[in-house]
């Protein structure tokens, strides 16, 4: 399932449609990106495979049907460990480590919320099952350890109900939405997602604030307060907390990021919002008014993490909202 190059619009893969001797090459080429193998040799002509990915801000949704099928995740094809929650509506998987007593059973109907952080092997039956994949990057700073087990439930959870009547519903009506609708499922999946594991990690004790939390916490404060800043760096942020620039770096690493990266981000959401709400703004006033001195530099950064124009993004977020679209 690879991640669409466009996000809020869903991105089918169905076997069908692929010939037999084709199917598990390209199958495999849409879970590598999640550095899942097929390991399998199956009778090419009996597969059922129909993946759909959803892509948003903060991650993927995906709906995966498929036959009975075994495949090997490997932690050294991607960087940093990922976590996902889902749930099979029908069929079972089994999820096994490298040690005979490390495993879990996944049966039908269980919100799940599973970390992969070591080889993992899964053999599902007949399964089809509903994902929430936050990219890993959304991950950091929730984790600080490993879940001792594969798969932990989320059944006790006082959003898990809520989390999979959406998520369903997301399944059922995604090819009815408009994008706008799209993107506020599924960005309301990843953000309650996120939620529900940070207060797992504090259950399981996985969650660590490092020992500079303080001032990673008052340099994120102040970017928020102040992104439009053209001067902004790091050398300034840390003048302004009265720490050492070496300091401010540590707090950040212990995060898994940086002062820069967490300036660009907050910068990029922060224009997104504008192009969404002030239609009489240039594109080129956005982009000073969020602290980019380079409009180039700018569209360039846009791109590369909404996977489309400025001006795109703004006419396509004006069209989610014709009158034509309500009636």
């Amino acid at each position: 399932m690879p991640r669409p190059s466009a996000l809020y619009v869903p991105h089918i893969m169905n076997a069908e449609n692929i010939q037999p001797e084709e199917r598990v090459s390209q199958i495999s080429q849409n879970l590598n990106c999640y550095g899942i193998d097929v390991v399998n040799n199956r009778r090419p002509e009996e597969i059922i495979a129909h993946h759909k990915t959803i892509s948003g801000v903060l991650g993927d949704y995906c709906s995966a049907h498929g036959s009975s099928n075994e495949t090997i995740y490997d932690p050294h094809t991607t960087q940093g460990s990922a976590a996902y929650i889902s749930v099979i509506l029908h069929g079972q998987q089994r999820i096994n480590t490298r040690k005979a007593d490390r495993y879990a059973q996944i049966n039908q109907g269980t919100l799940i919320l599973h970390e992969r952080n070591d080889y993992y092997h899964y053999q599902c039956t007949d399964v089809k099952q509903l994902y929430i994949l936050p990219y890993p990057e959304q991950v950091k700073g929730i984790f600080d350890g490993r879940l001792n087990q594969p798969a932990i439930s989320l059944e006790h959870h006082h959003l898990a109900t809520f989390l999979k009547s959406h998520m369903l519903l997301l399944d059922a009506q995604s090819a009815h939405l408009d994008s706008k609708s799209t993107a506020l499922i599924v960005d309301g999946l990843h953000n309650m997602a996120l939620l529900m594991m940070l207060d797992i990690a504090k259950e399981q004790g996985l969650m660590s604030e490092g020992k500079r939390h303080v001032i990673f916490n008052g340099a994120k404060s102040y970017i928020q307060q102040n992104f439009s800043q053209h001067d902004l760096s790091p050398d300034l942020i840390s003048k302004v907390l009265r720490c050492s620039r070496a300091s401010l770096d540590r707090a950040f690493n212990e995060q898994n990021t940086s002062v820069m990266l967490v300036i660009k981000n907050i910068r990029l959401n922060a224009a997104r919002e504008m192009l969404e709400n002030n239609n009489k703004l240039r594109i080129e006033q956005i982009s000073w008014r969020c602290g980019f001195v380079s409009h180039s530099l700018f569209s360039k950064l846009f791109r590369e993490k909404y996977y489309t124009s400025p001006t795109s993004w703004r006419d396509n977020f004006k069209g989610a909202f014709q009158p034509e679209n309500y009636k």
